[in-house]
């Protein structure tokens, strides 16, 4: 009967508990990023990848979210890569500084946990 409890529970869990926070690729590849937008649930993380022959960086409009700005923005060799962890929910454009007149944008759409 104790085995039958715990199982139930270790199976409930499962089904019904909280979804595992997800990774997500962001390749930066041609003064693009693939795939340019997003969506992904709050506890997910992004990560981006430059895939590129040259030196891309990454920052955010949204200065409120603690990561890389236009003023700080986070330089991505090649071959390297960059993650963050969306907290919170809301809509998020980024931009590669160095391509930015060449239209190298995305964005990332948080919603609430799933």
């Amino acid at each position: 009967m104790k085995k039958t409890v715990i199982l139930a529970a270790i199976i409930s869990f499962f089904l019904y508990g909280e979804a595992f926070p997800e990774e997500f690729k962001i390749g930066m590849e041609g003064w693009e990023f693939r795939p340019p937008t997003i969506k992904i649930h709050t506890g997910d993380t992004v990560t981006w990848i430059n895939d590129d022959d040259t030196t891309h960086n990454m920052a955010f409009d949204d200065t409120a979210l603690g990561g890389p700005t236009k003023e700080d923005p986070y330089k991505i060799k090649v071959g390297r890569e960059f993650s963050w962890t969306f907290k919170e929910a809301g809509e998020f454009s980024y931009y590669c500084k160095l391509h930015h007149d060449q239209d190298m944008v995305g964005k990332v759409i948080v919603e609430e946990g799933k």
